[in-house]
C-alpha cells in the first residue's frame, strides 16, 4: 500500500503533463492510479476502453450501459469490492479498487476526472 500512496504523486505529474499536451482535464493521482490498474487488472475481459472486452461484450461505461444500476459511487464501489477481478476479488486492495471505481466513474461521466473518490462523497455521486 505505501507504494502506491509512493507513486501517486509522479503519476499525478505524469498526469499534470499529458493534460497539458493534450487540452484535456487533468486527473487526480487517484484516477491516474485507477487508469493505471484498469489497463493491468480490469481491460483484458472489459476492454481498454471499457467496451466490447474479451470476456464481457457489454460496455461498462457511457450510453446505453448498465453502470446506472448501481445509483451511486457506492454501490459501484461495493460491487467492484466484493466481485471484481472476477478471477480473484481478494487480488487487489480496496484503496486499488476504490481507484479503478473513481477511473470507471470519471470515463461515463459521473465524476470530474480531476476529483478523487473516498468514502465521505461515495454515496453522493449519482451514476445515470
Amino acid at each position: 500500500m505505501h507504494a502506491i500512496n509512493l507513486a501517486m504523486p509522479a503519476l499525478a505529474g505524469l498526469a499534470l503533463v499529458v493534460a497539458a499536451a493534450t487540452g484535456q482535464p487533468a486527473l487526480s493521482p487517484q484516477v491516474a492510479e485507477g487508469q493505471r490498474l484498469y489497463a493491468e487488472y480490469c481491460a483484458a475481459c472489459h476492454g481498454a476502453d471499457g467496451r466490447r472486452g474479451a470476456g464481457f461484450q457489454t460496455p461498462i461505461w457511457g450510453e446505453r450501459t448498465q453502470i446506472g444500476k448501481f445509483n451511486d459511487a457506492l454501490g459501484l464501489f461495493e460491487y467492484n469490492q466484493l466481485m471484481m477481478p472476477f478471477d480473484d476479488p481478494t487480488r487487489l486492495a480496496d484503496a486499488q479498487k476504490l481507484a479503478i471505481t473513481a477511473y470507471m466513474l470519471a470515463n461515463h461521466g459521473a465524476m470530474a476526472s480531476d476529483a478523487t473518490l473516498d468514502a465521505g462523497n461515495a454515496a453522493t455521486i449519482r451514476i445515470r
